[in-house]
């Protein structure tokens, strides 16, 4: 027997099996009926998201990092609802996503029609491959989905999506993003129920289901004083300090330097930005092309059909192929484009780490965007580094210690590779590994790997300076305020009970000890001026 989701939903309840309402509706995602070639941890991933919608979730989230097989988990999740005959609906932003996953669909003999301008339309097809701006115009003309897929779930948050959402309210929604924040950092708990998480990039990459990288990074622009709108740099301003050769070496030099021949990617900072990149690389005889939101429908065709036969070795843009966009022949990534974002930072450096035997990424980080900021940089870290996501908000690194850099590496001063550490010899060229890993600086222009045990060794300096400038117990609360501690008192008693800095105060901290001191897991008593006499 057959119930709408909703009608199923409240029968659960009444016969009390809710919320396991499998025998009253049909779930989309069978197990048994998704792809046999999926790797055996998408194959779990999906099996979680399946379990969720048993249980009576409507909406899941499921985020994958840049290049972890989406696309192909939406794939097998389609597959199962359309051998169920569910109707379906995968859901892009993009016209480009919309050409990129139609192939994938066909290359599996999954018949689709489209809800997109100047694609087929079929109103009465099982599985409907939309983008969003057509779909809201079209809802009332197709079958109500019982499966609808996001593509950039980020995205959703938008009154768009919710516009077409609300005329399906039974569908079952699955949402697919590797990074699930808005750009202000909020969480995304408003859209959905539940979050099934992914592997975390470095594991992917140790296992090789992505490539490798070497990032380089210059010494950082200055975005003093640079306004911001709308919780990001005023695009015009900001280009204005990219465009100062000063402060970086010429990205079409460090091109030939580094990924000579390499097919990639460059972002500018805004779109006057990117057209001058792709004139620069084409002045050295690269083949490269700008494109953007702008640029007519069989220009941007054009573009899409030479970039992919490798005919177009550079491709210059700003955001435009920061999200879902996969060549996996891109080995280079130009970033000259500085942002508030991490969400944009970090689909941006997923672009060339999509894997291919053999290959190791380049990115060259010309507008200080991984870079902590007490370096200068933006913070954004990374592209392997390890995050914990959460519906609530703003994710956290899954380290023991905040902020602390994942896996410590260390470059090699003879052949200038980079390894772990942990490792007593370079295993390049034998090199016995540097004592003193060097801090990252740009010298006459040039470029230089970044070296994550220098700057968390830098980080720890600074911190450990400041401390030993503080003489008194009110100097060290002072400063625990200032890094934003729950309970500065208290971290201050302890530190001057390390250094036998008498405790006394002339403010009233005494009393936020009382207050706090349910948190000290120190049994001896708050010690006094005399203690130390």
């Amino acid at each position: 027997m057959y119930l709408p989701p909703r009608d199923a939903l409240f029968a659960s309840i009444a016969a009390g099996t809710w919320p396991n309402i499998a025998p009253f509706t049909p779930v989309p995602l069978d197990p048994e009926l998704f792809d046999p070639g999926l790797h055996w941890w998408q194959y779990d991933l999906l099996c979680d998201v399946a379990a969720l919608f048993r249980a009576g979730y409507r909406r899941v989230l499921l985020q994958c990092p840049t290049g972890g097989g989406k696309t192909v988990m939406a794939l097998s999740a389609l597959m199962s609802a359309r051998r169920q005959g569910l109707n379906a609906q995968f859901l892009v932003h993009r016209k480009e996503l919309l050409k990129q996953t139609s192939k994938t669909f066909t290359s599996a003999a999954l018949d689709h029609s489209f809800v997109a301008a100047d694609f087929p339309f079929d109103p009465g097809a099982g599985l409907l491959l939309s983008g969003v701006q057509t779909l809201i115009k079209r809802t009332r003309l197709i079958l109500p989905p019982v499966l609808v897929i996001i593509d950039e779930a980020h995205h959703a948050v938008s009154n768009t999506y919710a516009q077409i959402l609300e005329q399906w309210p039974d569908a079952f929604l699955l949402l697919l993003t590797a990074t699930p924040e808005r750009l202000d950092g909020r969480g995304l708990e408003e859209h959905a129920d539940a979050m099934v998480h992914g592997p975390q990039p470095r594991w992917l990459i140790d296992n090789g289901y992505l490539s490798d990288f070497d990032l380089y990074a210059p010494d950082i622009p200055d975005f003093a004083g640079v306004p911001s709108t709308g919780g990001e740099y005023q695009p015009d301003a900001a280009a204005a300090v990219m465009n100062k050769p000063k402060l970086v070496g010429n990205v079409v030099e460090h091109y030939l330097e580094l990924a000579n021949g390499v097919q990639g990617i460059v972002f500018g900072q805004n779109v006057e930005h990117s057209r001058k990149l792709a004139e620069a690389f084409n002045a050295y005889g690269i083949p490269a092309m700008h494109v953007d939101g702008k640029t007519g429908t069989k220009e941007r065709d054009y573009f899409d059909d030479a970039f992919r036969a490798g005919d177009i070795r550079i491709g210059c843009n700003c955001d435009l192929f920061a999200e879902g966009y996969d060549v996996p022949n891109i080995g280079y990534l130009g970033d000259a484009g500085r942002s508030k974002s991490r969400i944009k930072v970090k689909q941006r450096h997923g672009r060339p780490i999509r894997y291919v035997p053999g290959k190791r990424a380049v990115i060259c980080d010309h507008a200080g965007n991984a870079l902590p900021p007490w370096l200068g940089g933006q913070g954004h870290g990374l592209p392997d580094e390890d995050y914990i996501y959460s519906l609530t908000g703003r994710s956290k690194k899954a380290t023991t210690n905040a902020g602390q850099d994942a896996t410590s590496i260390t470059q090699c001063l003879s052949c200038f590779r980079v390894y772990p550490s942990s490792a007593p010899q370079c295993p390049g060229c034998a090199a016995d590994r540097p004592l003193q890993p060097r801090v990252v600086r740009e010298v006459a222009g040039k470029l230089s790997k970044v070296e994550r045990e220098a700057l968390q060794r830098a980080k720890t300096a600074t911190r450990k300076a400041e401390e030993s400038a503080c003489e008194s117990y009110d100097e060290f609360v002072s400063l625990g305020k200032a890094r934003g501690y729950e309970f500065p008192a208290q971290w201050a008693k302890r530190q001057c009970k390390f250094r036998r800095i008498p405790i006394t105060s002339d403010g009233d901290w005494y009393r936020e000890y009382d207050a706090a001191s349910d948190y000290d897991d120190v049994d001896t008593p708050t010690p006094r001026v005399s203690d130390y006499d």
